[in-house]
C-alpha cells in the first residue's frame, strides 16, 4: 500500500468489531483522523498504524483529530494519535470540554475504585496531552465550522471545509444539567460512573473537499425528539448545504441509529457507505440492519465480519469441564478490517477505486452468508 497522490482524496475507515476510526486524505499530503481504535494484532492505533506504514509524517500531515465521544469503542489509543499528531488540532464535543466535565471526570480518574471506565482514563490522558502541548481544543457543536482550507492550498484545486453537526444546543444543555450525576460526593460509595443513555454527545462530522461530501455519522442516535439526534441535525438552519456522496453508518448499523430524513435530506440517492460492526453481545448489526443499509446504499461494505446470533446454550457438564480446564472461553477477536476509497486525483475525480482489506468486504457476502 501506498500513499495517495497529493491530489487524490482518500477515505480510510477501519473496524476490528470493537470500535472505530476514520482517516481521510483531504489533498496534498493533509490528513484528519477522526476517533481511534486498537489494531486487534499490533495492539497500536489502527489509523496511526495505517498512515505510518505508507509513509505519512502524522506529526505534520494530520491537521485535524476528533474525538466523536468518550466511549470505549471510539477513544482507545487517542491519547497516542493525539501525541503523535503533533501538529494537530483537536476536536471533541463542547459539552465534554467544559471546565466542569473535565473536573468530574479527573475526580473520577484519580479515585481509583470508582473510575469510570478506560474511556475516561484515554479521555484524561489525551486532554493531558493536549494541555501540555499547549494546544487549544476545539469545541464541537451543531452547524460549527472546525477546519477550512483554500483551494490553492491543495493540489486537487477544490476547497475544503470540516463541519460539526452535532451535539444540538438541547443536548448541551441536557448534559451540563447531568453532571451533578457524575461527581463523587463526599462520604458517598464508591460507584463507577454511569454511561450516558443514548450517544447523545456523538459528533457527527461533516467533511466537503472540493464537489465531493463525506457524513460520519459516528454513533449519533434518532430518539424521536426534534431537538436531539438526527432530527435536530435535518432540521438546524445553519448546517453546510449539500448532499454527502458518503456516508459511515452511525451506531453500528443499529436502527436506533437509523433516520429516514438523513438519507433524504443529508445524502445523495445511492451512496457509498462503510458501516463497523460491534461484535459483543448479540452483535450489530443485525441481518434486517444490512438488509436496509444496502437498499439505501449504492456500494455498502462492512469493515469486519460480525455475529447474527448468539452462541448456542452448552450443557451444564460442558460448562463445569470448560471452567476446570481453560476457566472461560471467549468470542474470536476479528482482525482489524480496512475499507479505502480513494478517487482518481485531477484527470479522474469522479471515479472511486474500492478496496477491503483484512477481512472488510461488501455487506452483500454477509447477507447471503446469514
Amino acid at each position: 500500500m501506498g500513499a495517495p497522490a497529493s491530489d487524490q482524496i482518500e477515505i480510510s475507515v477501519f473496524g476490528p468489531g470493537y470500535g472505530e476510526s476514520t482517516a481521510v486524505h483531504i489533498g496534498s499530503g493533509s490528513w484528519i483522523i477522526v476517533d481511534s481504535c486498537i489494531d486487534s494484532e499490533t495492539k497500536s492505533p489502527a489509523s496511526l498504524l495505517y498512515l505510518q506504514s505508507i509513509g505519512v509524517d502524522v506529526s505534520t500531515a494530520v491537521k485535524l483529530v476528533v474525538t466523536t465521544h468518550w466511549h470505549d469503542d471510539h477513544i482507545r489509543g487517542l491519547s497516542k494519535v493525539v501525541q503523535a499528531c503533533s501538529g494537530a488540532k483537536f476536536c471533541l464535543a463542547a459539552a465534554v470540554a467544559t471546565k466542569e466535565f473535565l473536573e468530574t471526570l479527573e475526580s473520577y480518574d484519580e479515585r481509583h475504585g470508582i473510575i469510570a471506565g478506560s474511556g475516561t482514563s484515554e479521555l484524561c490522558a489525551t486532554l493531558k496531552q493536549v494541555r501540555e502541548d499547549g494546544r487549544p481544543a476545539v469545541r464541537a457543536l451543531a452547524s460549527k465550522r472546525l477546519m477550512q482550507l483554500s483551494a490553492n492550498e491543495l493540489s486537487h484545486g477544490g476547497d475544503c471545509e470540516v463541519w460539526s453537526l452535532s451535539p444540538s444546543d438541547m443536548q448541551f444543555d441536557l448534559s451540563l444539567r447531568e453532571l451533578g450525576n457524575l461527581m463523587p460526593q463526599e462520604r458517598e460509595a464508591k460507584r463507577r460512573a454511569p454511561e450516558q443513555g443514548r450517544n447523545d454527545l456523538s459528533v457527527v462530522i461533516w467533511v466537503r473537499i472540493g464537489e465531493n461530501t463525506l457524513l460520519l455519522g459516528a454513533d449519533l442516535e434518532e430518539p424521536g425528539d426534534p431537538s436531539l439526534g438526527w432530527s435536530a441535525i435535518v432540521g438546524h438552519a445553519e448546517r453546510p448545504q449539500g448532499k454527502a456522496q458518503f456516508f459511515k453508518i452511525p451506531h453500528h448499523g443499529s436502527a436506533n441509529g437509523h433516520h429516514a430524513k438523513t438519507w433524504s435530506e443529508l445524502l445523495t440517492q445511492q451512496p457509498a457507505s462503510v458501516v463497523t460492526p460491534w461484535n459483543r453481545g448479540s452483535g450489530l448489526p443485525t441481518i434486517d440492519d444490512l438488509k436496509r443499509i444496502r437498499k439505501l446504499s449504492g456500494a455498502a461494505f462492512s469493515t469486519s465480519q460480525f455475529k447474527s446470533v448468539r452462541g448456542q446454550k452448552r450443557m451444564a457438564v460442558v460448562e463445569k469441564q470448560i471452567k476446570e480446564t481453560v476457566g472461560r472461553l471467549g468470542s474470536a477477536q476479528f482482525q482489524t478490517g480496512h475499507v479505502r476509497f480513494r478517487n482518481g486525483g485531477i484527470v479522474n475525480p469522479a471515479t472511486w477505486c474500492v478496496e477491503s482489506f483484512n477481512g472488510a468486504c461488501h455487506i452483500d457476502s454477509l447477507i447471503g452468508n446469514a
